[in-house]
C-alpha cells in the first residue's frame, strides 16, 4: 500500500499556506518527504502566531512566495501521487485550498486532483474514535513512539501532522 499524506499551515483558517509538508509511505515505511516554508514574517493571525509558529522553530525558510511553494509542492505531488491513497486529516478548508490554488495557478491540470482524497477524520469516526484528533488515536495505541521521521517534531508542524495522519491511517486499515 502506498500513502501520500499532506498537511499545510495557514495564516488563519482560510488564509494562504506558509508551510506545506507531505510524507509518502510504501509498505509502512516513509520513502519520500517534502517541506516548504515561507518563514514567519507574513503570519499575522494571532492564534497561528501563538500555537503554530513555536512548533516551527528551527525550520528553515525554503521559498519567498506562496506561488513558489505551490509550484514546488505540485512537482512533488505529481511525482509521488501515482497509485497512492491521498490522505489528509480534516482537509477542508486548508488542504483543499492548496489543491484548488495549485489548479487555479496552473500548477496541476484538470485531472491531477486526488481521486479520491481520503479524509481520515471519517475513517476515525466510522471506527468509533474522535474524528478531530489523530494524536489521541496515535497516543492510545503508541503509534508515534520510536518514529525517527517525527523525532523532534510536534503537532502543527506540517511534516509531523503528515506523518501522524499516515501512521493513524495505516493502523486503522490493518
Amino acid at each position: 500500500m502506498k500513502i501520500f499524506s499532506f498537511d499545510a499551515e495557514t495564516n488563519g483558517l482560510w488564509g494562504e499556506s506558509f508551510a506545506i509538508s507531505a510524507a509518502v509511505y510504501e509498505n509502512g515505511k516513509m520513502t519520500a518527504s517534502f517541506t516548504a516554508y515561507l518563514g514567519p514574517n507574513g503570519v499575522t493571525d494571532g492564534w497561528v502566531r501563538d500555537n503554530v509558529l513555536p512548533k516551527l522553530k528551527g525550520l528553515t525558510k525554503t521559498h519567498d512566495s506562496y506561488d513558489e511553494i505551490l509550484v514546488a509542492f505540485a512537482e512533488f505531488y505529481k511525482a509521488n501521487k501515482t497509485d497512492a491513497d491521498i490522505i489528509v486529516h480534516m482537509g477542508v478548508p486548508v488542504e483543499a485550498k492548496v489543491l484548488l490554488d495549485m489548479h487555479t495557478n496552473g500548477h496541476i491540470g484538470d485531472w491531477d486532483g486526488p481521486y479520491p482524497m481520503i479524509d481520515i477524520a471519517g475513517v476515525l469516526k466510522a471506527k468509533g474514535y474522535d474524528p478531530t484528533s489523530v494524536d489521541s488515536y496515535n497516543k492510545e495505541f503508541g503509534l508515534m513512539d520510536g518514529r525517527p521521521e517525527a523525532e523532534g517534531l510536534a503537532t502543527h508542524h506540517p511534516l509531523y501532522d503528515s506523518v501522524a495522519a499516515a501512521v493513524c491511517y495505516m493502523h486503522l486499515l490493518r
